[in-house]
């Protein structure tokens, strides 16, 4: 039995994972993703005992949420849109997960359509975003 999911057992509605994905914004995290992006901003250095993250460092993790909804290999990443909500903390717990809300075949290609979200430990919208996928191939 495939640890992967067919197409046609993927419905509008399905969360995934069941549990969200935590993590932790810890600071080597957040220095390794300035250096691969060239910021060397000073808006990311400690103040009075605080320091932010860059907004985008939730959207890291969407690798690891795209690999919950267990779709098969060959799959393409067609497309998508983020939103942030508020500043992130270094050192801030963030949990994400993610809703199918939309499944369609265009050009023979199955397309699968989820929304996601990222929250701090306090529940609050850090960012969210909506992905869209072209499924691979059911074996």
């Amino acid at each position: 039995m495939s640890a992967y999911r067919r197409y046609d057992d993927v419905a509008i509605g399905d969360v995934f994972p069941d549990r969200p994905l935590t993590f932790r914004v810890r600071p080597e995290i957040v220095d390794r993703f300035l250096a691969a992006t060239g910021n060397d901003s000073s808006f990311y250095r400690e103040r009075d005992g605080e320091r932010r993250a860059p907004s985008m460092i939730a959207s890291v993790y969407l690798i690891d949420l795209l690999n919950a909804r267990a779709s098969p290999p060959g799959g393409i990443h067609a497309k998508q849109s983020i939103r942030f909500h508020r500043p992130i903390a270094v050192g801030e717990e963030l949990a994400i997960q993610g809703r199918v809300v939309e499944k369609y075949i265009r050009k023979e290609r199955p397309y699968v359509v989820s929304d996601f979200e990222a929250r701090g430990g306090d529940g609050s919208l850090v960012s969210s975003g909506r992905v869209t996928s072209i499924w691979g191939k059911d074996r």
